[in-house]
């Protein structure tokens, strides 16, 4: 008797788990079927909100279209109407701030300065991006030419390489391979990765491979040896990188002990600056501070700037 109430109940209790799985799956399918069909709803709204309509404004002038550039060269994925508007918005709290705690003419130039820093960031991006390809390059070489050695075409060999190297190698020549898929040459298609990446090792790589495409050669045996030398540079450009830095650091060091003498000599005698704004040898003594900072700043950065390897 217990054992066939046992058993009634086990098969009710299957029979529950099969039918609610059944119902499961059937909805799990139901909302892929219903999310596919609202994919294109859903890509029209994005690009019909406020934002997303700025984007293409700012994109279809110059300077959007320079700040997309920079964007994509530095690696930061996001969109120029999100770029800009942080801009502003620091920019705007900044000028509020110091216009505040100082005075107005530091307002403004706090604006300057936070439009500065964002480039900066920008740039520093864009280095440290470019500095990363220019590490791949030897592992970049070595799978180029064991493509070719396998008598693989160029343009299969790049697009292989993309597949196994890490960003930003990678994403670099996917963006190369997928250019020459939709009818850009091969040489165009280098041309336009030198351009993103600008760097002699770079640009002596893609000039091999350029060569090779036009006229044959051992490519096997001048890949294998630009490999070799790019580890030798690799390991010069990081000793270099390394002695230069304390060097870089003193210059921001220089920049903000400016900005920051600004401020401490408001806390020590408030409105100080207010007051020296409003006259013209106070404005003349500020303007030479501030010039031999920034002259300090520039020497610097010129200096660290000049040097390659």
């Amino acid at each position: 008797m217990y054992t066939a109430v046992i058993l009634a109940s086990a098969l009710v209790v299957i029979g529950l788990f099969v039918f609610g799985l059944v119902l499961y799956i059937d909805g799990a399918m139901q909302r892929r079927q219903l999310a596919s069909r609202s994919a294109l709803h859903e890509v029209e709204r994005r690009a019909g909100t406020p934002l997303a309509r700025l984007d293409v404004l700012l994109r279809r002038t110059e300077p959007g279209q320079r700040i997309e550039y920079r964007l994509a060269r530095a690696g930061v994925k996001v969109k120029v109407s999100t770029f800009v508007l942080l801009m502003v918005s620091a920019a705007v709290l900044a000028v509020v701030f110091v216009w505040q705690a100082l005075a107005p003419v530091f307002g403004l130039a706090a604006a300057v300065g936070v439009g500065f820093a964002f480039f900066a960031y920008l740039k520093r991006q864009e280095e440290r991006r470019k500095e990363a390809f220019t590490a791949q390059l030897p592992e970049l070489a070595r799978v180029l030419s064991n493509a070719t050695q396998a008598g693989l075409a160029l343009p299969t060999a790049i697009d292989m390489a993309a597949e196994e190297l890490d960003d930003p190698a990678g994403a670099e020549l996917r963006r190369a391979a997928e250019s020459m898929k939709l009818g850009l040459s091969f040489e165009e298609a280098m041309h336009e990765l030198r351009r993103r990446m600008p760097s002699r090792e770079i640009g002596v790589l893609i000039s091999t491979l350029l060569v090779s495409a036009r006229s044959g050669g051992a490519l096997v045996s001048a890949l294998r040896s630009i490999s070799e030398t790019l580890e030798e540079r690799k390991e010069s450009r990081r000793e270099v990188h390394t002695i230069l830095t304390e060097t870089t650091s003193t210059a921001w060091a220089l920049l903000a002990m400016g900005a920051g003498a600004l401020f401490l000599v408001n806390v020590m005698q408030p409105d100080a600056i207010r007051t020296m704004t409003q006259s013209a040898v106070g404005t003349l003594v500020l303007a030479l501070s501030c010039g031999l900072f920034l002259t300090g700043f520039v020497l610097v950065r010129r200096i660290t700037t000049r040097i390659d390897i």
